[in-house]
């Protein structure tokens, strides 16, 4: 018998073309080898053999079935094909006739022994069979198919004569059973399942199986999918499920190959399979697979967008809390010497300290909410270079200092600087949200954060300014009809994937959606972005175990989500009111004097309205970080309603007089760096390039800094010879570098400005 590629091989391209349409393939255009090879390829499936049993008559089907079946095992004598056909021999023969011109069928001379072929091991699905040696050897006329042919015409074949047979009663797991290992892999990766690689075969075909019958896979694959055949693959759902090919065909307006192509894809993806059924050949939807689809549907949630509401009872006006406990934070970075642990944080005895002073609803919950709220603000003042907060060592204690970007964070205006950390919320690590007053934790460890502030920054730009909606639209518009919008990757997660979007979507409403709702509670609020409303009498606190029933995006929100600019309506630069009590009264939000005061006054209250005292010890800081009295009377002046009590013009210059002359009488002691070892400590001292600042070992690895020397500029030398990285005890060299300012006309500040200190007064 002939293998199906010498067949080919030896057929003119005509006959090339009639077999395509009989096996649903595309037709060749050219009679190469190439065009052969990809023929047979296209043979040798059970999509196409189910193309050739549509075509052929019943009893041209009852011939094929006699020469593929297992009695006959892909080859027959012709003289028994009447017998095994259950027909008249004559009939048999001439529907064989019609079988082998359509090349279908072949036929040979050949030697059989009994009911075995001689000269070769006659194998059939794997088993052996015995052959009688006692039984004459005759020379007949066979009928056979390929070998390459036999498994895919037997097994679509026995769909149509055995009803056992029938795929559509079949479960998913069941239909995929034939297939190999790869093709498993293949199926999973289609839809981005990861399974680990030490489970059987079976195990990942239950896995796969079981995921893919829900409807969220069904959803997930159809967006993948052409548009043909996803509306093949709707048209069949519409069919409840069960359509005959000839119907989709006619519904599609497509020849055989197009229709080959569509039955594939849908395969691939596991979503529909075609057969015979009740002898016809239908396609249809695995029945496990159509009963969780309608279960969704009757379900599924309607999305109805964003919803406008009369304004609510109980309004939280929106204020922009977590800026002015950030103004706080640097306050105490001025002006309060605070040791850092070796890990970095706050010690908790000085984080309290820290609370006392913060205006955020944060900072009045539980030791763990509010000692985390004030770690959050530090490390967002680190990262925006607004403080310094390097951890101890063994040798050093890290202490929290100014930062070198506080002089430009100072003029940016309220929405500019709301709108610097908005952009950075998304993705930044550091940042706490709190979740919502009904929350209940379910699998969170797939919740992506990141994801889920983008989704909740990409609906809020839709909303309108100055009108009130409900939380309820909100959620619902966002959720849409995918539960897993913000754990985008839980799908994907083999045994925890797809087979749980029924208990994500129950438990939605108290895990992700909390979350959600609690970005509103806190961050949100914190920015200034919204306001809260509550359908009760008062606004309830933050510890109350209430959500808001409804939001408003603020003006500041609204400028922060869609412009590049600084907010419409700034403030006034005249917002001080000096008193003579040593109080100043910032009376609007105007931020390059809030963080001017913060270094130079003690804060007794931040906010819209912030109050503030001028102090004999904050004024020797920012004497100490290179401002000079005349700076702060000129920008206390500059920004005055009115003019300045004399007393505390007086009293000012009486202090500065007396921490000059303090400074004067006070020995002049030398800094110390400390290098990593003594050879680094000596090779720094040496230094062609640092002679001029007179640098000399105090010890093994210590180095000795003059008191008279620039540390502004020796900072920026160590920075240029990379000994910045290797040095610890370098506070002071980089808040001089980034505070130390020239008096007017260019002279250096006094003595007393060479110590530690915050930006002056005139980078406000």
């Amino acid at each position: 018998m002939k293998s199906l590629s010498a067949i080919l091989a030896g057929e003119s391209l005509a006959s090339l073309r009639a077999l395509a349409v009989w096996w649903g393939a595309d037709q060749p255009e050219h009679a190469d080898s190439e065009a052969r090879q990809r023929l047979e390829r296209a043979m040798r499936d059970t999509t196409a053999a189910r193309f050739v049993w549509e075509h052929l008559t019943a009893d041209e089907r009852r011939v094929l079935f006699a020469i593929v079946g297992p009695s006959a095992r892909n080859w027959c004598p012709i003289e028994s094909l009447g017998e095994r056909a259950q027909l008249d021999q004559p009939l048999a023969e001439r529907l064989f006739t019609r079988l082998a011109e359509r090349r279908l069928v072949f036929t040979e001379s050949a030697k059989v022994q009994g009911n075995e072929l001689v000269g070769q091991r006659a194998t059939f699905y794997g088993y052996a069979i015995p052959r009688n040696p006692q039984a004459p050897i005759e020379e007949k006329p066979i009928a056979y198919v390929p070998t390459e042919l036999a498994t895919a015409l037997y097994t679509t074949g026995r769909e149509y004569f055995v009803p056992i047979a029938d795929r559509s009663d079949k479960s998913l797991d069941e239909l995929l059973m034939p297939y190999r290992q790869g093709d498993l892999d293949q199926i999973g990766r289609r839809f981005g399942l990861t399974l680990q690689a030490y489970y059987s075969r079976n195990e990942v075909r239950a896995a796969i199986a079981e995921n893919l019958a829900q409807a969220e896979a069904v959803r997930y694959a159809l967006t993948q999918l052409d548009t043909r055949a996803r509306t093949a693959y709707e048209a069949v759902y519409e069919r409840d499920g069960r359509l005959p090919a000839a119907d989709l065909r006619q519904r599609l307006r497509v020849d055989g190959p197009a229709l080959a192509s569509v039955l594939h894809t849908l395969e691939d993806y596991a979503l529909a399979f075609d057969t015979f059924s009740e002898g016809q050949r239908i396609i249809f939807i695995p029945k496990e697979t159509l009963a969780n689809l309608r279960r969704a549907d009757a379900h599924r949630q309607t999305v109805s967008g964003l919803r406008e509401r009369e304004e609510p009872t109980a309004i939280q006006p929106a204020d922009t809390t977590f800026l002015w406990d950030l103004a706080s934070m640097v306050s105490v970075a001025h002006h309060q010497e605070i040791e850092l642990t070796r890990s970095g944080p706050l010690p908790k005895r000085a984080a309290q300290r820290v609370l006392s002073g913060l205006v955020g609803a944060r900072a009045r919950l539980d030791d763990e909410v509010s000692l985390g709220y004030v770690e959050l603000l530090k490390q967002e003042a680190v990262e925006l270079g607004l403080v310094v907060a390097p951890p101890s060592t063994a040798k050093t204690r890290g202490k929290l200092a100014p930062g070198p970007k506080l002089d430009s964070w100072g003029r940016h205006d309220l929405v500019m600087q709301a709108r610097r950390l908005f952009r950075r919320w998304p993705a930044d690590r550091w940042w706490t949200d709190l979740p919502g007053a009904q929350y209940q934790e379910w699998m969170t460890f797939y919740l992506e954060l990141p994801v889920a502030r983008e989704a909740v920054r990409k609906l809020l730009v839709e909303c309108e300014p100055g009108v009130w909606y409900t939380m309820a639209s909100f959620l619902a518009t966002l959720q849409g009809d995918n539960p897993y919008v913000l754990r985008p990757n839980q799908r994907y997660m083999g045994e925890a994937g797809f087979k749980l979007a029924d208990d994500l979507r129950q438990q939605w409403e108290r895990t992700d959606g909390e979350i959600i709702v609690g970005m509103f509670r806190s961050t949100l609020y914190e920015l200034g972005m919204v306001a809260l409303g509550y359908d009760r009498e008062t606004v309830p606190s933050l510890a109350a175990k209430v959500n808001p029933d409804a939001f408003m995006l603020t003006d500041l929100g609204a400028e922060v989500l869609r412009s590049e600019l600084s907010a419409s309506q700034q403030p006034s630069s005249k917002a001080l009111v000096v008193q003579p009590n040593f109080q100043v009264l910032l009376m609007e939000p105007y931020m390059p004097a809030l963080y001017w005061l913060v270094r130079t006054a003690a804060l007794d209250q931040v906010g819209r309205v912030s109050r503030f005292t001028l102090t004999r010890e904050t004024l020797g800081h920012a004497l100490q970080a290179g401002t000079t009295i005349d700076d702060v009377l000129a920008f206390l002046e500059r920004h005055s309603q009115k003019a300045l009590p004399q007393n505390v013009v007086y009293t000012l210059r009486d202090w500065a007089r007396q921490a000059q002359e303090a400074a004067v009488l006070a020995p002049a002691q030398p800094r110390l760096l400390e290098a990593r070892n003594a050879a680094l400590a000596k090779e720094i001292v040496a230094a062609p390039t640092l002679t001029a600042f007179r640098l000399s070992r105090v010890g093994p690895r210590s180095v000795a800094v003059p008191p008279e020397t620039s540390l502004r500029d020796l900072w920026h030398a160590l920075q240029r010879l990379g000994y910045d990285k290797v040095l610890s005890g370098l506070e002071d060299l980089v808040a001089a570098a980034t505070g130390i300012k020239r008096r007017r006309g260019g002279r250096r500040a006094s003595p007393v400005g060479a110590a530690i200190g915050a930006p002056t007064a005139r980078g406000a």
